[in-house]
């Protein structure tokens, strides 16, 4: 094989790496894709849950009702609702916190400020 040739497919090689390496690193990744899909459920949900108070209740207290088969009977539009959305049911049901706001309740690192807590507001004296 003479050099001009084996030149020839070391740049064609590089050239393909390069492009399967630009393809992969701007394609969409599944999990950043399927995250934003469940925050727009989510979303979704609580704008759906607005109109029905009741059901809403009962689901935050007790998540499990997603795959309770008398609660959907009792409240069909839920269940026409969780029916097309799988994940999100899953989310509620696994995870309620994320969906609810529940996860960082108690996570005061970053800032929580009283009012009657003088300490951070030595200026107001």
């Amino acid at each position: 094989m003479n050099t001009q040739t084996l030149n020839h497919r070391i740049l064609y090689a590089t050239a393909l790496f390069l492009a399967g390496a630009f393809l992969i690193l701007t394609s969409e990744s599944y999990a950043w894709s399927d995250q934003r899909q469940l925050s727009v459920q989510i979303a979704e949900y609580h704008g759906f849950m607005r109109d029905h108070p009741k059901a809403s209740t009962q689901i935050r207290e007790n998540p499990q009702l997603v795959y309770d088969g008398k609660f959907l009977k009792s409240h069909p539009e839920v269940n026409h609702f969780l029916k097309g959305r799988p994940e999100l049911r899953q989310e509620i049901a696994r995870r309620p916190g994320q969906v609810f706001g529940w996860n960082n309740r108690n996570d005061y690192r970053y800032g929580r400020y009283d009012r009657d807590d003088r300490r951070f507001g030595w200026w107001r004296h």
